[in-house]
């Protein structure tokens, strides 16, 4: 028998020797010496050619068979080259298909160049294969060990690139805080911040036209840029970051439950409770209520401020002229116009992340969840409280690093087009062979 990779291959070794020397015995003791290596036929002597070399003389009776050596260094190179055309023709020497890494049982081919979800699953079924499925705590060890050995944990420029735009929200927040302290103290007068109040209405105007008249001279109600959102407002100056364009202004109501989406719900000042800020009525409101909602972060430019019991908008970018005003209400708003405000690294968290397949997992074991194969999770799972047992194929599924706490988890992957744009997020991902995966040994 001779065995490569842990795979048994038959073969055997004939011999048979035509031509001889003088010290045959000798020679034949070698061979005998050998017995425990190959299988050997009587040998024939032949004393016509004295002081030659025995030629050895085999069948091709089967792919493996090969000469067995009359010397021992001879036997050990014809011994490995067996091994490989056993190897060989049994298809062992090349176990993963061209573009594919044999890892423990399994091929893998993992790619650090980022790619979008669809460009991912494309490029891993033109190799022969498909997005990896974790369907085994050992497959798992087995990739994730893998990655780390060979120093694969990269972070992609676009999420760097992204991380811009957090700070943005970020700073933005802090800055309210600032605002606030500094509007309680000084009002509109602030040397801090410029500060745009209403236009006065003309004597004699007629009340529903009150709305548009207050618009502050540099700005401008005109049809908005975003298709069938009706009247926009637009800065017709250049305003920098942290510009305060006014408060908002509505008919006051403590109709909790209203759901306009001209309103807002503010806290009262000094006291407990809210009420409501409705924009709906044009001769209650100003000009702050044409200010549309972004359908991306690219467009939006500005943001609420909450107090001293109103409602503040306030620039957070610097804001050309000729640009369009908009603000982003909230999610319960978002969710009125199918749009997600969800930053990437508010599921990512700035640790490493691969794309990987969606996985079906059971929850057999209580409340423990598990593979298919009955084998607990390795890994904490953004699936906690999950209720069902198969995971919808909508989610995405990535398999995450935390480099400070030195953890792999799995993260759900949901839209961030509102800030990736329609060409969603770019990540390294990792393809697997799924017909390559040996048997347990």
């Amino acid at each position: 028998m001779c065995r490569y990779t842990g795979v048994a291959v038959p073969f055997t070794f004939s011999y048979n020797i035509l031509d001889s020397v003088d010290d045959g015995p000798k020679t034949y003791k070698n061979l005998e010496n050998m017995r425990g290596l190959c299988r050997v036929t009587r040998p024939v002597w032949e004393r016509t050619h004295p002081g030659r070399v025995p030629r050895p003389v085999w069948e091709r009776t089967h792919p493996c068979r090969v000469p067995c050596p009359v010397w021992e260094r001879t036997a050990l190179i014809y011994w490995f080259t067996a091994l490989y055309l056993c190897a060989t023709v049994h298809g062992l020497t090349d176990p993963c298909k061209p573009g594919f890494t044999r890892i423990g049982r399994w091929c893998f081919s993992i790619h650090t160049d980022p790619a979008t979800r669809n460009d991912s699953v494309a490029i891993c079924e033109r190799l022969g294969g498909g997005m990896v499925v974790l369907d085994s705590a050992e497959k798992e060890r087995a990739l994730t060990s893998y990655i780390i050995e060979n120093d694969l944990l990269t972070m992609t420029d676009q999420r760097l690139e992204l991380f811009k735009d957090l700070d943005v929200i970020i700073n933005g927040d802090d800055e309210t805080e600032k605002f606030c302290k500094d509007f309680l103290q000084y009002g509109t007068k602030s040397k801090k911040y410029r500060h745009f109040t209403n236009n006065k209405i003309p004597v004699g105007s007629l009340p529903e036209d009150r709305a548009n008249l207050t618009t502050p001279a540099g700005f401008k109600i005109a049809l908005s840029s975003i298709p069938g959102a009706g009247m926009g407002a637009w800065s017709e100056i250049p305003l920098s970051k942290y510009t305060v364009l006014g408060s908002y202004e509505g008919l006051v109501r403590n109709d909790l439950n209203d759901k306009d989406p001209y309103s807002w719900v503010v806290d009262k000042l000094g006291a407990n409770g809210s009420y409501v800020i409705d924009a709906m009525p044009l001769d209650c409101s100003n000009w702050l209520r044409y200010v549309n909602a972004p359908r991306n972060f690219q467009e939006e430019n500005a943001q609420p401020v909450l107090c001293a019991g109103l409602v503040f908008y306030m620039t957070i970018k610097d804001v050309p002229p000729g640009t369009e005003l908009m603000v982003w209400y909230g999610d319960n708003y978002g969710l009125h116009l199918n749009v997600s405000r969800v930053h990437p690294e508010h599921d990512l968290n700035a640790t490493v992340v691969f794309r990987i397949n969606v996985v079906h997992i059971k929850d057999s074991l209580g409340e423990v969840l598990a593979y298919d194969d009955g084998s607990p999770l390795t890994y904490e799972n953004w699936l906690e409280n999950i209720t069902y047992t198969v995971v919808e194929k909508s989610f995405g599924l990535l398999l995450s690093y935390d480099l400070h706490k030195e953890r792999w988890r799995w993260l759900p992957e949901r839209n961030y087009n509102y800030f990736t744009e329609k060409e969603g997020l770019y990540l390294p991902f990792i393809c697997e062979d799924w017909d390559s995966e040996l048997p347990e040994s």
